[in-house]
């Protein structure tokens, strides 16, 4: 019996990287899966790929900065599934390296937007559902640099701050209802996103930065995010977990 067998998911940038990982072990757990993106062809080749492995999904087009988007997002996945256990707030942005006197004011609105507002946004369409249901669980992608500062994306820094704190705050005013909220802040990990966003010589350096030598694989990611998602993970609420291969645990020198 899967971990999550019977339950419906509905998962956000599910095109590529965590998102299309996190739709595909969903699936092999028994999860029925409503994949959301802006990347219509991508998210209908991730579910393709769901269909490989014995799964069930729906592809739902979604901007999730626009709500009218998240609300139809959140009515689909109810037409089709019948219910909504699990939404995994994952789309997200980098946005351009810049410091912070050469961020445009277009740029800081764009990350802010997709990584910080739409998160709310689909927390708000999901959250009356949920409750309907007396039971949910919420799992925002945040990131290390939702604990840290990274310099020359501050804009990200501060989108993925801020929902560490949607997520607390969420759990506290929902969990009497059934509904637990957290967020995963990821280190390193091996995706499109961070493939285009950082040199060659930037990648090897996280890498060698990280205690256990390496960046973390989508599945990696993927794994974690269905573990909290299971009935396995009950008492796990309001509060942020770093897979970061012990990026943040220190400055270490290893020969």
């Amino acid at each position: 019996m899967g971990l999550l067998k019977n339950k419906v998911a509905i998962i956000t940038g599910a095109s590529t990287g965590i998102g299309r990982a996190t739709a595909i072990e969903f699936a092999k757990q028994g999860a029925k899966v409503a994949l959301a993106d802006i990347n219509n062809e991508a998210i209908k080749e991730t579910a393709k790929l769901v269909k490989e492995v014995g799964g069930e999904a729906i592809t739902i087009s979604t901007n999730v900065t626009i709500y009218d988007d998240c609300e139809n997002m959140v009515a689909k996945t109810i037409e089709a599934f019948g219910k909504l256990d699990i939404i995994f707030n994952n789309a997200g942005i980098a946005g351009d390296r810049a410091l912070a006197t050469d961020t445009t004011i277009d740029m800081w609105q764009k990350v802010i937007d997709v990584n910080l507002s739409g998160v709310f946004y689909c927390i708000k369409a999901a959250l009356p559902k949920m409750i309907d249901n007396g039971s949910g669980v919420i799992i925002n992608t945040a990131s290390v640099d939702g604990l840290v500062g990274m310099s020359t994306i501050s804009p990200y820094v501060a989108s993925k701050h801020g929902v560490i704190g949607l997520t607390k705050s969420i759990a506290l005013e929902y969990s009497r209802k059934g509904i637990r909220s957290l967020a995963i802040c990821p280190g390193f990990v091996k995706t499109p996103m961070t493939e285009t966003g950082f040199s060659e010589e930037e990648i090897a350096i996280f890498s060698s930065i990280t205690p256990v030598g390496d960046g973390a694989t989508p599945e990696q990611i993927a794994d974690f995010v269905t573990y909290l998602s299971s009935d396995k993970a009950a008492f796990i609420n309001g509060s942020a977990h770093q897979i970061d291969g012990g990026l943040l645990a220190g400055i270490g020198i290893i020969d």
